[in-house]
């Protein structure tokens, strides 16, 4: 980057990516053990904890995916990555709710999690959205 260019890069974005990243080890690895709960202690129907389980794991590959792209767009000031982060972002937003609302069984511990999870995640996808407006803004007044 030239010395003469502003860093446009968004240092509470990059920051608040860091730290969901922690947050969604810490979500898997409790929704799993939480499910080994509920399998054993809840008339749990078979074929519904199989999906409710597989949501967890594919919540579990989006979500590294979508805060890769994240960091990266920010770090390199790409618009590009930061779309796709905002576009997986959406079926996030649907996962969390499912399991804050409509699982088979919603344990406190789920809402409190799945709240979280969407908080961050709505804050994330201004940051990254605002973000993505400041790189383009750069770009037009560059030209």
């Amino acid at each position: 980057m030239p010395a003469h260019q502003p860093m446009l890069s968004s240092l509470p974005l990059q920051v608040l990516l860091f730290f969901n990243g922690w947050y969604d080890l810490v979500y898997v690895v409790v929704a799993l053990i939480e499910y080994i709960y509920k399998g054993s202690r809840l008339p749990y129907p078979a074929s519904v904890l199989g999906l409710e389980i597989f949501g967890i794991l594919m919540v579990a590959l989006i979500e590294p995916c979508r805060l890769l792209l994240a960091s990266r767009g920010n770090k390199t000031e790409s618009i590009g990555p930061i779309a796709w982060n905002l576009g997986l972002s959406l079926p996030l937003f649907g996962a969390y709710t499912y399991y804050l609302r409509f699982q088979a069984f919603v344990l406190r511990l789920d809402q409190v999690l799945n709240i979280i999870a969407i908080v961050i995640l709505a804050v994330e996808w201004l940051l990254g959205a605002i973000t993505a407006l400041v790189f383009w803004q750069s770009r037009r007044t560059r030209a």
